[in-house]
């Protein structure tokens, strides 16, 4: 009879404790919750695709705010790109330096030509170590078919003001004195680049010059070279900038660009015609006046 009792008196007891520890353990999840909330806020921007006038617009707009934003206490840009025209990624470089915060630069898969020079821009680089990352250098291209002219009797004949106006026109053989005159636009933007790499990576001119080949490489191996800063995704990423702010911890907030249906079809239609081969550029001159089909790309 004692036991049954001692039975029936554990039993509540029991039950007492464990809507107690329950009760503790909530309290305890959502203190911790609250806290997490309530940590210092870092911006996360991503930076996708190729990389185009309006884009760098919108990016630049983006990366004000929220270098104005005093709840942000730092910047990461997350970037997946192979790169974009040479006006549209100095905008975002530039943008990027003129912020006030800490900036960490985050290669998730791909930050190669153009992109790196945006990469290059931010306090630190971390990449994951088979991501691609490099590919400094300019390329100049435009489809020629004066050949398929001849096949069909077609002539090309067009009246210039000057002697270089149709340099790069797709309707005419390019002259020796032509390629000269348009390698020196191309050596000239190269120079821009990798002045850019030199001075925001803190590295001899004459270092960068000597990677700038075009090629690119795998994260590990961009590590070496000082291309970037670790290795690693996100949590190192979110890491390096709370450090760089001497921040404890951090939550991010996702910093986005508005966009309508037609806009984000207009992208994947973009991206697609760079990687069948046309590549991203602009003209040297603009088509309407002119013809010329020359794009020059980074």
């Amino acid at each position: 009879m004692a036991t049954r009792r001692k039975q029936n008196y554990l039993v509540p007891v029991a039950i007492i404790a464990l809507i107690v520890f329950g009760t503790l353990y909530y309290a305890a999840q959502k203190i911790s919750e609250e806290d997490k909330v309530l940590a210092p806020e870092v911006a996360l921007i991503e930076i996708n695709g190729e990389i185009g006038a309006d884009y760098s617009e919108e990016l630049a707009k983006l990366i004000k705010k929220a270098d104005k934003d005093k709840e942000i206490k730092a910047i990461i840009f997350e970037i997946n790109s192979p790169g974009g025209t040479v006006l549209a990624s100095k905008e975002i470089a530039n943008a990027i330096k003129e912020t006030k915060k800490p900036t960490v630069a985050w290669i998730r898969e791909v930050g190669a030509s153009g992109a790196y020079w945006v990469a290059s821009a931010a306090d630190r680089i971390v990449a994951d170590e088979s991501s691609i990352v490099g590919s400094i250098g300019v390329i100049g291209s435009y489809l020629q078919f004066s050949r398929l002219f001849d096949k069909y009797g077609i002539t090309y004949e067009q009246l210039v003001s000057g002697r270089y106006k149709d340099a790069g026109s797709p309707y005419k053989p390019l002259s020796e004195d032509e390629r000269t005159y348009l390698m020196g636009k191309i050596n000239s933007l190269r120079e821009t680049f990798v002045s850019a790499v030199a001075e925001n990576r803190n590295l001899n001119k004459n270092y960068v010059n000597s990677l700038a080949t075009g090629e690119i490489f795998l994260g590990s191996e961009a590590l070496k070279l000082k291309l970037i800063d670790e290795l690693g995704g996100k949590e190192e990423a979110q890491k390096a900038a709370e450090k760089l702010a001497n921040l404890k911890e951090s939550r991010l907030v996702k910093y986005e660009t508005e966009q309508g249906f037609f806009d984000l079809l207009g992208q994947q239609a973009e991206a697609v015609a760079y990687w069948v081969g046309r590549g991203i550029g602009d003209s040297f001159a603009p088509k309407a006046s002119s013809n010329i089909e020359f794009a020059v790309e980074i």
